[in-house]
């Protein structure tokens, strides 16, 4: 029954539901809960969407489920500046040099999309992480019908990898326009897809992949007009 609460509260947060959640109601009947509309719900096919959206608040609180208002399962979305203290040192001091790196690549770029800013979810995952939200100018990204991007990492690299792959969830659904571009190209640029391509190099780039592929400047050192870097 568990998922299925993660499944209402995943509905509140982004209006979407990310599973199969008749699936997830026949796993519930086969763990021993019951009741009629349970079985009802765990009836339906892949095109009933809407009835299962609208039956899922039903078979929560048929099966004792408190969905009320009040409760908060997702925590009270604060401000980064609000909850920095309740985290460790090293990740809030790694975390805010993440986001000026990012911020910086944004400004050089003359993106023009506001101030970045971090929010906290009030959860942690399973690793005692904060969840944390990016956003502009205070307001928090929640997701576009997706999960909602967390931002993180166990060093500074890949904590500002994370960042400039949310940044670019973000500027995608807030704004619009694939961010950053290459200058040469035109295309939008990527960033690496696993720990090998830039361990050598010691810190990650930003790559077109036109004409075979080329580097255009490292996370951080981006600006208007780079040249390709090689």
């Amino acid at each position: 029954m568990d998922e299925l609460e993660a499944a209402w509260y995943d509905l509140q947060l982004t209006g979407k539901v990310h599973v199969s959640v008749p699936h997830l109601a026949a796993e519930a009947l086969a763990a021993g809960f019951d009741g009629l509309t349970l079985r009802e719900f765990a009836g339906l096919g892949v095109r009933d969407d809407l009835e299962a959206l609208r039956l899922l608040p039903v078979v929560l609180t048929e099966l004792g489920c408190d969905l009320g208002t009040d409760k908060k399962p997702w925590g009270e979305i604060v401000s980064w500046e609000s909850s920095r203290d309740r985290f460790e040192p090293d990740l809030v001091a790694r975390t805010e040099q993440a986001l000026a790196v990012v911020q910086r690549d944004l400004d050089r770029t003359e993106a023009r999309v506001g101030r970045l800013t971090l929010h906290w979810t009030g959860r942690f995952d399973d690793d005692d992480e904060p969840q944390l939200l990016l956003g502009f100018d205070g307001a928090p990204f929640r997701g576009g019908g997706d999960p909602p991007p967390y931002v993180g990492g166990p060093d500074l690299p890949r904590t500002v990898l994370s960042v400039a792959a949310g940044v670019q969830d973000c500027i995608m659904e807030l704004f619009v326009f694939f961010w950053p571009e290459c200058p040469l190209h035109r295309r939008g640029l990527h960033l690496p897809e696993s720990h090998s391509e830039w361990e050598g190099a010691g810190w990650p780039a930003w790559r077109c992949r036109a004409a075979g592929g080329h580097d255009v400047a490292v996370l951080g050192k981006l600006r208007k007009g780079a040249s390709p870097t090689g």
